[in-house]
C-alpha cells in the first residue's frame, strides 16, 4: 500500500516537514569526534601520555586541554630571524597565540617522530625531564612545518606531567 500524500494537506505536510527536518538536525553544540572521549585523553601519568593530551590538543583545537598540558610556570622559547636570537613568552602569551591559531585554521594536524621507549614510559614522581621530540605540523593545505620541539617536563609528587620549558629547534 503506497502512501497517499494527497491527504496530508497542507498542516500535515508541514508536521511531516518539520519532523524530517527535526530529524535530519544535528546538534552543533556535541560534535562527534569518532572516538569515544574517555580514549582520547590520559590522566598525564606518564610522559607519552602528556604528548598524547597535548597532540589531541593540537588536532582538536581544544584550549583547554592545551593549556592542562603546561605548568602554571611554562616558558616558550623560539628563534626570530628578524632580531637573529632566541626569544622567549610565558604561559599567558602562549595560551593567547595558540587559542588565535586553534581558530584560525580549520585543519591542524600535529605528528610527533619517533619517541623511545624510556621517555614514553617514563612516570617518575618530582622529577624533571628533559628530551627533544620531532614534530611535523600541518596547518590546513599549507607545507607542513617540520621540526623538533624541546621539552623540560615535570611531575609533582601526587600530580601529573606538565611542560615547563619548550624550545623549538628547526
Amino acid at each position: 500500500m503506497a502512501f497517499n500524500y494527497k491527504r496530508l494537506g497542507i498542516a500535515g505536510g508541514l508536521i511531516l516537514l518539520l519532523g524530517l527536518l527535526a530529524v535530519g538536525c544535528r546538534n552543533p553544540f556535541a560534535p562527534e569526534l569518532g572516538i569515544s572521549a574517555s580514549s582520547l585523553w590520559t590522566d598525564q601519568s606518564t610522559v607519552g601520555g602528556l604528548l598524547q593530551n597535548f597532540r589531541n590538543a593540537y588536532n582538536y583545537a581544544d584550549s583547554l586541554h592545551y593549556a592542562d598540558c603546561l605548568s602554571d610556570d611554562f616558558t616558550f622559547f623560539y628563534y626570530d630571524p628578524d632580531e637573529n636570537r632566541f626569544d622567549q613568552w610565558y604561559r599567558e602569551t602562549d595560551l593567547s597565540t595558540t587559542g588565535r591559531l586553534f581558530r584560525h585554521f580549520q585543519s591542524i594536524r600535529l605528528t610527533w617522530g619517533s619517541v623511545s621507549d624510556y621517555i614514553e614510559n617514563f612516570s617518575r614522581e618530582d622529577s624533571l625531564l628533559d628530551f627533544q621530540v620531532p614534530f611535523n605540523l600541518t596547518l590546513d593545505d599549507l607545507a607542513p612545518l617540520y621540526g623538533f620541539a624541546h621539552f623540560t617536563v615535570y611531575r609533582p609528587s601526587g600530580g601529573r606531567f606538565q611542560i615547563l620549558v619548550w624550545r623549538d629547534d628547526f
